[in-house]
């Protein structure tokens, strides 16, 4: 198994930054590695859906689990032997909210496909640094910091 993880910490709540999450028409505005991300049913555990990476093939995805405000976990076959599961976790702290993801790999010869897919800690860490930025901006954000 490959793995990657990033973290950031955003002034923002961990209640806004899970309504972020739940608005996947925007995520192009803090994930540019994603052109779209959109579940085909309710962001529940179970719910199967569709993602494509700017530069790839749209790719079909299911939430493995859920848990409201708090994390949620994707998993994306690539053909028989491999799956990138990527976790996505919001850890509350005072004044803050802990950002953290994770990306997977799972399969034989995981570290190449990785490469092969151009998979790295610097983009990562980018997208989470955006989401950290972008919650900050919001209005409702601002009320909480303030």
């Amino acid at each position: 198994m490959w793995t990657i993880a990033a973290t950031e910490r955003t002034k923002a709540p961990s209640s806004l930054v899970w309504e972020i999450y739940c608005d996947f028409d925007q995520w192009r505005q803090w994930d540019y590695g994603l052109a779209l991300y959109k579940p085909e049913g309710p962001f529940a555990t179970g719910t199967s859906g569709i993602l494509k990476p700017v530069e790839g093939p749209e790719l079909a995805f299911q939430l493995i689990h859920v848990e409201e405000g708090k994390c949620f976990v994707d998993r994306t076959p690539l053909g028989p032997e491999h799956a990138i599961i990527a976790r996505h976790e919001l850890t509350p702290l005072p004044d803050a909210t802990q950002i953290t993801h994770t990306i997977e790999i799972e399969g034989p010869e995981s570290e190449r496909i990785a490469q092969e897919m151009g998979f790295c800690k610097e983009e990562l860490y980018e997208t989470v640094s955006n989401l950290a930025r972008y919650a900050e901006r919001d209005p409702k954000a601002e009320e909480t910091i303030a």
